[in-house]
């Protein structure tokens, strides 16, 4: 494609897959990350304190007031790296286009899109409920309206601690008040 000519749908979405100055850092192109390895190494090449964390044995990490597990958040990236990559399911890409015009930017738009596959993953292992195409596709739809939600409610959570440790404080002293032998 000639300079100065405008990107194909496709190359805008490939170019979405890896962060541009991760690759720059890396001395690495977006053709770079058609190998599932590059792909990682720059996911963790943009995530620094998880990439620590892993080194250093970690389970979890604080981030920005929640607790997550490095490792973990890692795979949601390259499971949505490797659906933007692959184009499949498309709708994936066709929702962080809708989210680049509503004005999110590029990460959270991947931890959106991580969030359905995030369900399909609980559904698998805690329910032994096989991929949902529909259900998958229909979550991606959803956004950014359910993380929206989502997000006023942690956000809610973190600004009133108190309040939910005297809950559990309240329910821990009646649980044991009903243990006791009368």
């Amino acid at each position: 494609m000639p300079p100065g000519s405008p990107l194909s749908d496709a190359d805008e979405r490939l170019r979405f897959v890896g962060d541009s100055d991760a690759l720059a850092e890396l001395d690495l192109t977006v053709a770079d990350l058609a190998d599932p390895d590059m792909r990682s190494l720059v996911i963790r090449h943009e995530h620094p304190e998880l990439e620590r964390a892993l080194r250093e044995g970690r389970r979890d990490v604080e981030v920005e007031g929640e607790s997550i597990n490095p490792g973990l958040h890692l795979a949601m990236h390259e499971i949505v790296a490797t659906q933007l990559w692959d184009n499949e399911p498309p709708e994936a890409w066709k929702t962080t286009a809708r989210l680049l015009e509503l004005g999110y930017d590029r990460h959270e738009i991947l931890h959106m899109l991580a969030a359905p596959v995030a369900q399909q993953v609980w559904g698998t292992l805690h329910e032994e409920r096989p991929y949902d195409r529909d259900l998958h596709v229909a979550a991606l739809q959803e956004l950014p309206g359910s993380w929206e939600r989502e997000r006023t409610t942690r956000t809610g959570a973190r600004r009133h601690p108190d309040e939910r440790k005297e809950a559990r404080r309240a329910a821990r002293a009646a649980r044991r008040v009903n243990r006791r032998p009368r």
